[in-house]
């Protein structure tokens, strides 16, 4: 996955939030420096993986949290670790319910914390900037903030990373093929590694 560093520099993250002349439909990471990327559209095959996990969500909750799933659309502000992006857009996120009255334009720092993530990860070694992103930085990132749950979803390693927090820090489960995923936030959830790898509903 590759991305551009626009010439565009903000002193806070709420400049580049009020900032106007951005797409609505675009793509942004914001480093802490103030320089702004922007980053290609996420991958058809991915939306679609989200997407379903989604529903198998949904359907799991017994359809409380219509209102609070989005994919891919809702941006959270984060620390910066690693890659020093103060800004990340999970591809799966369930908002807080207080979320839909205080977070029109992002989550910011010093609110609830969502209720749950799921990122797809780009292909890439242990050592590229995508595999750090999803499981070293956006870890460090989602576990600062408090979030319960965060699912790595890897389609290219047929694998499903559920890290579910205990004590402040993730605690981590792998699940392959037709093993039934286990989850804290979703405990009626049923779903194997092989129906969110393979999108199906």
């Amino acid at each position: 996955m590759t991305s551009a560093l626009t010439r565009s520099r903000y002193t806070s993250y709420r400049a580049y939030l009020d900032d106007e002349s951005l797409s609505p439909e675009g793509n942004y990471r914001l480093l802490d420096s103030g320089e702004l990327i922007e980053m290609p559209p996420e991958d058809d095959d991915n939306l679609a993986v989200a997407y379903v996990l989604g529903i198998l969500l949904l359907r799991a909750s017994g359809n409380t949290l219509m209102h609070q799933i989005r994919s891919g659309t809702k941006e959270i502000e984060v620390r910066p670790f690693g890659d020093k992006c103060v800004n990340r857009k999970p591809d799966l996120l369930i908002l807080h319910p207080s979320h839909r009255a205080v977070a029109k334009q992002a989550i910011l720092l010093g609110m609830a914390p969502p209720l749950f993530v799921a990122e797809l990860v780009s292909p890439g070694d242990e050592n590229s900037p995508n595999y750090k992103r999803d499981y070293v930085w956006k870890r460090q990132q989602y576990q600062a903030w408090g979030i319960p749950e965060y699912w790595i979803v890897e389609r290219h390693r047929a694998k499903v990373t559920v890290l579910s927090l205990v004590d402040g820090v993730y605690e981590e489960a792998v699940y392959t093929g037709n093993a039934r995923i286990v989850s804290a936030t979703f405990p009626t959830l049923e779903a194997t590694a092989k129906v969110v790898l393979n999108a199906e509903v």
